[in-house]
C-alpha cells in the first residue's frame, strides 16, 4: 500500500509543468546537431533531444556528470559505489551497451569492456560545454549499438567572439575532494583554438556495503581537451580535436575475493580525430579520420588484468540542399574495432581463481547512408533516414527512421517517430577466454515514440513523450552458480521480446523574473522475455528543481529527486530513496563568483547496485574566474 501511494503522488506531482532541468532543451531557437545528419531547428525534428548548455552545468547540484544527466526525463543511472567507480547510464531502460558517447565527434565507447560502452563513473563537469542526449533507437543515423539513443558531449567550446577568453575553476569537498579546471578558448577572423585541462582527487568512500568492507576507495583523474579550426579559404575549413583521460581508481573486489578491499583500476585514454569541410555550390562536404585507444589495467586478489581496444574510424559525409524545402544528406564510413580482453581461469577442484587468459580480436564495419529533411509546409518536417551496415562477422544489417515534427499552432510541436536498429555482439562478448560464446548473433530492435511540446504565456512549457522499444535475441550474462559464485558464467542469447515502454514528461515554470521552477518525470516498464522487469530500472523517476535571484549578486537553487520501484539486484532489495541538493553561489565581481554545493542533503543512506555504497551528504566550495 505504501508503494502504491508513493506512486500515485509521482504521478500528481508530474502534472505540474516540472522537467528536465536543461530549460533550453524547449527553446525553439535551439539546433541539435545530433539528432539528423544536418543541423536541424529542435522543433522541426522528430526525434526527442535533451540539450544541456555550459550555463546548466554551472547550476548542476552534482560533481560528477552521469548525475546530473540522472535528472533529465528519460535517464537513470547505477554504480558500484562513489567517484571514480564503475557507472552504467540508461536511456529509456536501456543499458550503456545501446548508448554510443561521443566527445568532440569522437566515439569514446570501450571496444574491450563486457559490452562496448562508456564507463561515467570518471567524468566530472568541468571542460564540457553543451550535450545533446539523443533518445530512441537512431542506428539509421549512427548504425550498430544506437538502440537507445546517443549521446554527443562537446568540450570548453571556442568564444563566439574575436579575442581570447580563460575560465578557471577551484573546488574543495567533503572526503577530502578537490578539483580544479582551467579553459582557455581563443578566436581570430580565420581560426579558432579551445583547449582545456582538469583534475580531480579524492579520498572517496568504500564503494562496497558488505559488513567488513571500510577502506575508502580514492580517485584521481587527470583530463585534456582540445579542439581548433582554421579556414583556409571562405568555402574550406581544416580542424583537430582531441580528448585524453589518464584515471587511477581504487574499488572493491567483492566478498568471495582474496583480498576483497584491494582493488585498483588504471585507466588511459586517447582520442583525435582530424577533419575538413568544404562548400562547392550547393553541396557541403565534410570528411574525417579518427582515432581511439583505451589501456585499462584491472588488479585484484594478486592478478593484474590488462585490457585494451582501439577504434579507427573514416567517414565522408555531403549535403545537398537540393531546395529550401529539400535537403538531402548522404555519405559512408568505415570503422575498424580491436580489442585485447583478459578473463580469470578458475581452479576445476577447489573453483580458486588460478590466473588469468587473454585473447586479442577485432571487427570492421562498413556502412553507407543517405537521410532526406523536406518540409512540404512551413508547419510541417518530414524525416527519412537509411544506412545499410556490413559487418566482417555477421554480414549486412539495413537500418530506417521516419520522423514527422507537425507544428498545427505557433505554440504546439506534435513528434511522431517510427525506428529500426541492430546491436552487433562485442568482442568482449564473443571472444572473451572466459565469458565469450563466438555464436551470438546481433540484436534486432524495433522502436515508436509520440510526443507534444507546448508552450504557455509567460515562459512556462511543457512536454510529454510516449515510447517504445522492443528487441529479439537479447544478449545476457548468465551465470550457472548463482551472482558471484566460484563457477564462471557466460553470455549467451535470450529467445524472445524483450519489451520497454513508457512515459516521459517535463517542462518548466518562471514564477517570476526571479525565480523558476523544472523538473522530469519518467515512468518506464522494461521486462525480459519472461515478462520479468529488467535489472537497476526504476519505475517511477521525479526530479525537480527551483533556481532563484536572490539578489543581484547571489542566486540558490533547491533539487530534489525521488526514485521508486526498483526490482531487486540478484537478490538485493533496491529500497526507494529521496536525495535534495542545494546550492549557492555569489558574484564577487562580473567574472567572479564563489559558490557552496550541497549533495544528498539530508544525508540519505541508498543504493543504485545492489552491494555498493552511495556518498553521503557532502558538501562543497568553490570559486570560478573568467577573464
Amino acid at each position: 500500500m505504501t508503494r502504491l501511494l508513493c506512486s500515485a503522488s509521482l504521478f500528481a506531482l508530474a502534472t505540474l509543468p516540472a522537467p528536465s532541468y536543461a530549460q533550453e532543451v524547449m527553446d525553439l531557437d535551439v539546433i541539435t546537431v545530433f539528432a539528423n545528419q544536418t543541423e536541424t531547428a529542435l522543433d522541426h525534428t522528430g526525434a526527442s533531444v535533451e540539450v544541456v548548455t555550459e550555463e546548466d552545468l554551472k547550476l548542476a547540484p552534482t560533481t560528477r556528470l552521469v548525475d546530473y544527466l540522472d535528472t533529465l526525463p528519460g535517464v537513470s543511472v547505477s554504480s558500484n559505489g562513489g567517484l571514480g567507480t564503475g557507472s552504467t547510464l540508461r536511456l529509456r531502460g536501456l543499458s550503456g551497451a545501446y548508448v554510443p558517447v561521443l566527445i568532440n565527434g569522437i566515439d569514446v565507447t570501450d571496444p574491450s569492456s563486457t559490452q562496448t560502452q562508456f564507463d561515467w563513473g570518471s567524468l566530472t563537469l568541468g571542460n564540457i560545454g553543451r550535450i545533446e542526449v539523443v533518445k530512441g533507437s537512431q542506428s539509421a543515423v549512427y548504425g550498430s549499438e544506437a538502440i537507445g539513443g546517443v549521446i554527443s558531449i562537446t568540450t570548453a567550446q571556442i568564444p563566439d567572439e574575436i579575442g581570447t577568453q580563460i575560465d578557471t575553476n577551484s573546488e574543495f569537498g567533503t572526503d577530502n575532494t578537490r578539483s580544479a579546471t582551467v579553459n582557455i578558448g581563443t578566436r581570430t577572423e580565420r581560426a579558432g583554438l579551445s583547449f582545456g585541462l582538469s583534475r580531480t582527487q579524492s579520498d572517496g568512500i568504500s564503494a562496497r556495503s558488505d559488513a567488513g568492507f571500510d577502506e575508502d576507495d580514492g580517485f584521481d583523474g587527470k583530463r585534456l581537451t582540445f579542439d581548433g579550426y582554421y579556414d583556409v579559404t571562405d568555402t574550406l575549413r581544416i580542424g583537430l580535436s582531441g580528448y585524453a583521460l589518464d584515471a587511477d581508481a581504487d574499488f572493491d573486489d567483492g566478498p568471495f575475493a582474496a583480498k576483497p578491499e584491494g582493488g585498483e583500476t588504471q585507466t588511459q585514454t586517447r582520442a583525435i580525430r582530424a577533419y575538413a569541410e568544404l562548400t562547392t555550390g550547393t553541396i557541403d562536404h565534410s570528411f574525417s579520420v579518427s582515432r581511439f585507444t583505451i589501456d585499462r589495467t584491472s588488479t585484484a586478489g594478486g592478478f593484474a588484468d590488462p585490457f585494451g581496444g582501439t577504434r579507427n574510424r573514416v567517414d565522408y559525409k555531403g549535403t545537398w540542399h537540393a531546395s529550401q524545402a529539400l535537403t538531402l544528406s548522404f555519405g559512408a564510413d568505415w570503422t575498424r574495432e580491436e580489442a585485447m580482453t583478459t578473463g580469470a581461469v578458475y581452479d576445476p577442484v577447489t573453483f580458486a581463481r588460478s590466473g588469468s587468459a587473454s585473447t586479442e580480436s577485432d571487427s570492421t564495419i562498413a556502412g553507407v547512408f543517405a537521410e532526406a529533411l523536406y518540409a512540404p509546409t512551413d508547419k510541417l518536417d518530414l524525416t527519412l533516414s537509411l544506412r545499410h551496415d556490413d559487418h566482417s562477422d555477421f554480414g549486412g544489417a539495413t537500418s530506417a527512421r521516419a520522423a514527422l515534427a507537425w507544428r498545427p499552432l505557433p505554440d504546439l510541436t506534435v513528434r511522431a517517430l517510427l525506428s529500426n536498429g541492430f546491436r552487433a555482439p562485442s568482442l568482449y562478448e564473443l571472444y572473451n577466454p572466459t565469458y565469450g560464446n563466438a555464436t551470438l548473433d546481433p540484436e534486432v530492435s524495433r522502436n515508436a515514440e509520440l510526443g507534444v511540446e507546448k508552450s504557455f504565456a509567460g515562459g512556462a512549457r511543457v512536454q510529454a513523450t510516449l515510447f517504445y522499444t522492443e528487441i529479439d535475441d537479447l544478449i545476457q550474462y548468465f551465470d550457472p552458480d548463482g551472482y558471484l559464485g566460484p563457477i564462471a558464467g557466460g553470455y549467451n542469447q535470450v529467445t524472445g521480446t524483450t519489451k520497454t515502454r513508457g512515459l516521459e514528461l517535463s517542462g518548466a515554470v518562471p514564477l517570476s523574473d526571479r525565480v523558476s521552477v523544472s523538473g522530469a518525470f519518467t515512468y518506464t516498464d522494461s521486462r525480459d522475455a519472461l515478462d520479468d522487469p529488467q535489472l537497476r530500472i526504476p519505475r517511477y523517476d521525479l526530479a525537480l528543481g527551483v533556481q532563484a535571484q536572490l539578489s543581484d549578486a547571489l542566486r540558490g537553487g533547491l533539487s530534489v529527486q525521488r526514485i521508486v520501484d526498483r526490482p531487486d539486484d540478484f537478490g538485493t532489495p533496491l529500497p526507494d530513496y529521496t536525495l535534495w541538493g542545494a546550492n549557492l553561489a555569489y558574484e564577487i565581481t562580473d567574472t567572479a563568483e564563489v559558490y557552496l554545493r550541497v549533495e544528498n542533503l539530508t544525508d540519505q543512506d541508498y543504493v543504485t547496485s545492489g552491494g555498493y555504497n552511495s556518498p553521503g551528504r557532502s558538501v562543497f566550495f568553490g570559486i570560478n574566474a573568467s577573464f
